[in-house]
Parts: C-alpha cells; sequence; structure tokens
C-alpha cells in the first residue's frame, strides 16, 4: 500500500480486540479499536478509516445495525466492511451483504484468510478513488452506462460533459455545448439552481467529503426532468481544490412517480402546473382546471379493514381516475398531458389542460363521481367509496400553483359538506366558510367542555292507532351565541376533530336517564323505549361495549328499552367485525336497528346473519312517494318485502302526510316518525305526548280516494 491504512476494529470482548489489533499492527496497518456499535460509529464520524473490521454478534447495537447506519450516511458508502462471525450460515452472511457488507470472515480468525481479505478490499478502494481521480474520465466510479460523467477543471474553470450527460437533457452528441459551467447552471430549475451552488461550494470549501444533489434541469423539449448529481474534488497537497469530477443520473421516475399507484406524485403535478401557469402567462387564451380530490370515510375503511385494504383501494381508484378521463366520443377530449397525480395517503389531483369552461370542468367531475359508484372488490371483500372533489380555475387575481392548489382544496372541503360523492367549484366566499368550520371546531371543543349540549326527541308512532311508542334521541347544541344548532352543522365537524365519541356517549347517558324517568313518573302505561344513533366511528371505539353496558347499569334503565341505530356506513367494515361488534352489543339485550336502509351499502347478502332487529326506511324514499310516482311506492314496498324475508321490524322516517301515512299502513309499516306526527321536542316540552301517549287519528281512517286507489294499485 503506497500509505498506512487505518483499521477499525468492533468487538465486545476485549481479547479478540486484543489478539486482532496486535496481529493488525504487526502486518502494519495503524489500527483502532471500538467495543461496542455506538462507540464504533462515533469514531467513524471522527476519524477517516480505510477499513472497518466489524463483529457481528454484540450486545446493545448487533454488528448488523452499525452497517446499516453507515451505510445509509452517502459519505461511508465507500467505505469497506469486514463482517466477524462465528456462525457461518449462508442465510446471515448473504443478509450481510445484502445490506452493504463488503466481505465476511468467520470465526476462530484464521489470519492468513484474513489478512488476504483486508489486504483485497483496501487495494479495492484505492483503484476506485485512482479511477475516480484518473484522465479516464468516463468510468467515474463505475458508475454506469445510464449515468453522464462530467469533468470539471477548476483552474480553467470548464467542464467536460461525456456524450451521456447530453443525451439525459435530450442533446445530440454533435451538440457543441459550451464547457463555461454557466451552460450547465443556467439550465437548472431557478428554485433548485441556489441549493445546487450552495452544495458545490460546501464542497469545494471541504465542508463536505463529497458533492451530493437532487435539482430539476431542463430538458431539450422544454420540460424540467430531475437529476441526481455525485462528484468528488481533488486537492492539492495544501488542500485546495482545482479539479472536481462526477457523474449525473436522471431520477425523475424515482422523484415524481407514486411507488403505490403508478400516478404522478405531488412533486410532479407542482412542476406541471407552474409549467402550465406561466404558458397561461404567456398565452391567456390557454385555459386548464385543477381538480382537488380526497376519498369520503378512507380513514374509517383503513382503521376497520387495515392499511393492506385501504392500499388495494388506492390503487384501484386510481385506476378508475385513469379510465374516467377517457371520455367517450360524444364527450369533449382531454388533452394528451392531462396530470392525474396522488398527492399523498388519500388525496389525489387532476391537471386537465384546454378546458374551455367552467361548464366542461363540472362534466369531467360528474364523470369521475360516476366512475366511483359501483363496489370496489378488495381482498377482504367489497366496499363502496366515494371522492368529494374541489375544482379550481385560474383567475386574474389568483394564478399561482400554491394558490389555485388552495382553492381547490377550500372547494373540496365545501364539496365534503355537502354529502358523499359530492363536487363543488371554488368561490371567493368559500374561504368564510372555511373560517366558520375551523371556528365550529374550536366551538366545539369548548362546548364539550362546557356541557352546551341537549337532547331533542322525536316520537316514534303506532301508525295503525297513533299512539307514542318511543322516540329517537336527536342531539342539539346550545351554542352560547348562535342559539340552537342542528346535527347536521356540527356531527361531521365533530367526526373529522375526534370528539364524536365523547358526544355520542354523552347522548346515550342523557338519552337513557330521561327515558327511565318518564317510565319512573308514569309506571301504569307501557314502558317507552329510546332510540339513539351510533356514529360509525364510534364502532371502532374498543371500548364501546363495555361504555353501553356502564350506561344502562348506571342509569338502571333496562336493556330491551334501548335500540342503537347505525348507518350503513358499518357495513363497510370486516364483516366478521362488525358481525362480532354487533352480536357483543346484542347480548347486552339491547335492540339494533340499521338506519337510512337503501341509501349506500346494504344488499340482502350482507344482512344475512347479522343480527338487527329492524330497518328504518330513509326519509327521501318515503318523501318520494307525495309525488304518486309508482316507482317511489314500488321501491318502499321491496324494502318492505326484503325485511319481511328477513324476519326484521320496519320503521318509516320522513312522514310528512296524511296520506304518505296511509300508503306506508297499506304497505305493512306499522311504525313510523317525522313531521306529520311531530317534530323533534325538548324534553320539557314532551311532556303533554307523555300523557297523552297520541298523536294523531289512525291513518287508514283518513285515506283521500285517490291514495287509496295508489295503495290497491301497489297491493295487487
Amino acid at each position: 500500500m503506497s500509505t498506512v491504512s487505518r483499521i477499525l476494529v468492533v468487538d465486545d470482548e476485549e481479547m479478540n480486540l486484543d489478539l486482532c489489533s496486535r496481529r493488525l499492527r504487526r502486518s502494519g496497518f495503524t489500527v483502532e479499536v471500538a467495543q461496542n456499535g455506538n462507540q464504533a460509529l462515533e469514531m467513524i464520524e471522527s476519524i477517516d478509516f480505510d477499513l472497518v473490521l466489524l463483529d457481528q454478534m454484540m450486545p446493545g447495537m448487533s454488528g448488523s445495525e452499525v452497517l446499516a447506519t453507515i451505510r445509509r450516511s452517502p459519505s461511508l458508502r465507500g467505505l469497506p466492511i469486514i463482517m466477524v462471525t462465528a456462525v457461518a450460515e449462508p442465510s446471515r452472511i448473504a443478509a450481510s451483504l445484502d445490506m452493504g457488507a463488503s466481505d465476511y470472515i468467520t470465526k476462530p480468525i484464521d489470519y492468513t484468510v484474513a489478512l488476504a481479505r483486508i489486504r483485497s478490499q483496501l487495494a479495492r478502494r484505492e483503484a476506485e478513488i485512482k479511477l475516480l481521480r484518473s484522465d479516464e474520465r468516463y468510468d467515474l466510479a463505475a458508475r454506469g452506462s445510464s449515468d453522464g460523467l462530467w469533468d470539471w477543471d477548476l483552474k480553467r474553470n470548464e467542464i467536460y460533459y461525456s456524450p451521456r450527460w447530453k443525451a439525459l437533457l435530450g442533446m445530440d452528441q454533435e451538440i457543441d455545448l459550451s464547457p463555461k459551467p454557466e451552460s450547465w447552471l443556467s439550465r437548472v430549475h431557478p428554485r433548485d439552481r441556489e441549493g445546487l451552488e450552495r452544495a458545490i461550494k460546501a464542497h469545494l470549501d471541504n465542508e463536505t467529503p463529497s458533492l451530493e444533489a437532487e435539482y430539476r434541469i431542463r430538458h431539450l423539449d422544454g420540460r424540467h426532468r430531475w437529476m441526481s448529481v455525485r462528484g468528488l474534488a481533488i486537492r492539492s497537497g495544501d488542500g485546495d481544490a482545482y479539479r472536481m469530477a462526477g457523474s449525473q443520473s436522471d431520477v425523475t421516475n424515482d422523484k415524481t412517480i407514486d411507488s403505490l399507484t403508478g400516478l404522478s406524485n405531488r412533486v410532479l403535478f407542482s412542476d406541471r402546473l407552474e409549467t402550465t401557469i406561466e404558458r397561461k402567462r404567456r398565452d391567456p387564451s390557454r385555459e386548464f382546471a385543477i381538480f382537488f380530490l380526497d376519498l369520503d370515510r378512507f380513514k374509517l375503511i383503513n382503521d376497520s379493514l387495515g392499511h393492506r385494504a385501504g392500499d388495494e383501494l388506492l390503487v384501484q381508484v386510481a385506476r378508475r381516475l385513469r379510465a374516467s378521463l377517457r371520455f367517450p366520443k360524444s364527450s369533449p377530449p382531454l388533452a394528451s398531458d392531462t396530470v392525474v397525480a396522488r398527492m399523498g395517503g388519500d388525496e389525489f389531483a387532476i391537471l386537465a389542460e384546454d378546458i374551455p369552461n367552467q361548464e366542461a370542468a363540472e362534466r369531467i367531475a360528474d364523470r369521475i363521481v360516476e366512475a366511483m359508484h359501483s363496489a370496489f372488490t378488495l381482498t377482504s371483500g367489497k366496499v363502496y367509496a366515494a371522492l368529494s372533489i374541489g375544482i379550481a380555475l385560474p383567475s386574474a387575481t389568483h394564478d399561482s400553483a400554491d394558490q389555485l392548489l388552495q382553492d381547490a382544496d377550500t372547494a373540496m372541503y365545501v364539496a365534503k359538506s355537502q354529502g358523499k360523492g359530492s363536487w363543488a367549484v371554488f368561490e371567493p366566499s368559500m374561504y368564510e366558510r372555511q373560517r366558520n368550520r375551523l371556528q365550529t371546531e374550536t366551538d366545539l371543543r369548548l362546548a364539550v367542555q362546557n356541557s352546551e349540549f341537549e337532547v331533542y326527541y322525536q316520537p316514534r308512532v303506532r301508525l295503525d292507532t297513533g299512539e307514542v311508542c318511543g322516540f329517537e334521541a336527536l342531539v342539539r347544541w346550545n351554542h352560547p351565541t348562535r342559539g340552537l344548532i342542528p346535527p347536521f352543522e356540527f356531527i361531521s365537524v365533530a367526526e373529522e376533530s375526534g370528539l364524536i365519541h365523547e358526544i355520542g356517549m354523552w347522548v346515550l347517558r342523557e338519552a337513557c336517564r330521561q327515558t327511565q324517568a318518564w317510565n319512573a313518573a308514569y309506571p301504569e302505561q307501557d314502558p317507552l323505549d329510546i332510540a339513539v344513533n351510533l356514529s360509525a366511528l364510534q364502532c371502532s371505539e374498543p371500548t364501546l361495549v363495555g361504555e353501553v353496558a356502564a350506561i344502562l347499569r348506571e342509569t338502571d334503565l333496562p336493556p330491551a328499552l334501548l335500540n342503537l341505530e347505525l348507518t350503513e356506513s358499518i357495513l363497510v367494515q370486516d364483516l366478521d367485525v362488525t358481525r362480532g361488534l354487533l352480536t357483543a352489543l346484542k347480548g347486552l339485550g339491547i335492540g339494533l336497528k340499521l338506519d337510512d336502509f337503501g341509501t349506500g351499502f346494504s344488499n340482502l347478502k350482507v344482512l344475512v346473519g347479522l343480527p338487527f332487529d329492524t330497518i328504518k326506511i330513509d326519509r327521501s324514499f318515503v318523501i318520494a312517494m307525495d309525488d304518486h310516482r309508482k316507482e317511489s311506492i314500488e321501491t318502499v314496498r321491496t324494502i318492505m318485502h326484503l325485511a319481511e324475508s328477513l324476519k326484521l321490524g320496519v320503521i318509516a322516517e320522513g312522514i310528512e302526510t296524511q296520506e304518505n301515512a296511509a300508503r306506508l299502513l297499506a304497505m305493512g309499516c306499522v311504525f313510523g316518525q317525522g313531521f306529520y306526527y311531530s317534530k323533534p321536542l325538548a324534553a320539557g316540552a314532551s311532556l303533554a305526548l307523555l300523557q297523552l301517549r297520541k298523536v294523531a287519528e289512525p291513518a287508514i281512517a283518513a285515506v283521500p280516494v285517490e291514495c287509496k286507489r295508489v295503495v290497491e294499485e301497489v297491493s295487487q
């Protein structure tokens, strides 16, 4: 060796350290020793070693962990590391080599073999360094044929570029590229140039062991490509750099493609959006639109079915997004360079160019929403998912990339508040709505602390007698300045902020307490039952069953008088998990109702085997019967037949007219609720109903002639 090599020996046994270090010193090496992994890493940071002899089996930090830590440092990737192992299993040796070990030797050490392997690794290392500094500048550090090589003569301030370096930028070999550094740096993206120049200066000033940087550079086609540059300075005896050589590789795919879905990622989307905005500045007639998309209830699916199922869903959503943008001939075509990107998590974005107007953007959103309607088939079963979409169009006052993305994101949250599978086009007034939403969340947290909620009660009625047989508990928020706030204005915020379970348990406790108090006050009458809504997010709480049981004991309400209402969204979860939860709740002796039936996920196959007692016909179907349309009545009758076949009870929601009450009764529906009978009432205002136990005449007694005819037709 041309110079004395410095070797670090790492071993937790003092005898091994002493023996090994003495043998190596006698062979002409400078030797340092470390007795554990942490000590070794500290020494490697402060001393330039030519090779490390690393024991595999050590207490605390193992040799494998030390090896992995060293290899994560770019400046130490070329440091030869020989593993020393007492267990010569091929699988362990192969694992070490895969992690970056240069070679291995076994215990007890045969020093003839060990010295030969040490010298071989040192010779290889010296050859690599010489090769890097030689005039054969095409083979720098064996980077491979995919890299472009460069050699910078710092004295003359001229750079040589290999043909491959030029090819990475789309240049022909014959292009006469100026050797001045500016011919390279002028092509670097304005946002990245300062960082690259700073990295170059840091290495030339000997502040970093090598040059390593990633940046964007303009390709000959006008677009920017991501490059990874590596280099090493050659210095004179006084430490001044007089030459620097290295390689450059195209890492655009690694940098810009989402590894899970294969879509573009946030980096590429932002780059393309900036380019598109710049083109519009030059040519105002070039219109475009961006769409920001978020999966509704993805956290519920991810938490319920697991991250693997969540990843499967994201992949399938990505496929449908691509397919939805391949418009048929009858629709306006999208530009071929439309960008579909996964922005992270369950968020996606689309940049569509040549969009003539807002109406065209809205048609695209409709196509996307439609594409998500059918079920997604995952390994764990079928689930339904929808996207909320925010649309932003460029304007004279808001045309920066960040601003447009913020506009689209704001519109997306507005769409989400409108219900699953909705879209909204950005308007400046939406920022005020978003500020209001943030204020609502802040106020909601204070409301939980200050007990600002109140339970209202809507009676459930027998349609054949008009008698009250129970209530549904509905929460209201007594805001100190805004007054009484209905649930649709704050429940979604409560779910997103994680407050829903605390609020839901308070409502359950209060509803059970009030119902038990009413029944105790009227012991001569049939006991009233109470129905309480349960959010799907609450069902993911592991303590739910225990909390329900505790509330029943605390309030002395007989379990048979409590009904929990769950929406169909619970059925997107793992059916085995759902079945287990429902069975456990049912084991408490309570009733279970499936709310909003027919609006989302329910089907006969899913319902079979789940311990529901009752399904509630969604109010939208009931209200639609007011139009006297036969198809609306037919839908309700189908639900009735399904319930009968499954031996389930039925409750109709949204009864607002006497005619609908009569229709439902004629179809076999015995129970219902709605404004025709009573709006939700505060506990005090419900006393009159409790005393009379009757809110209307029997529905069938007042059926109009036209209603009777329709009922008869349906019944045939």
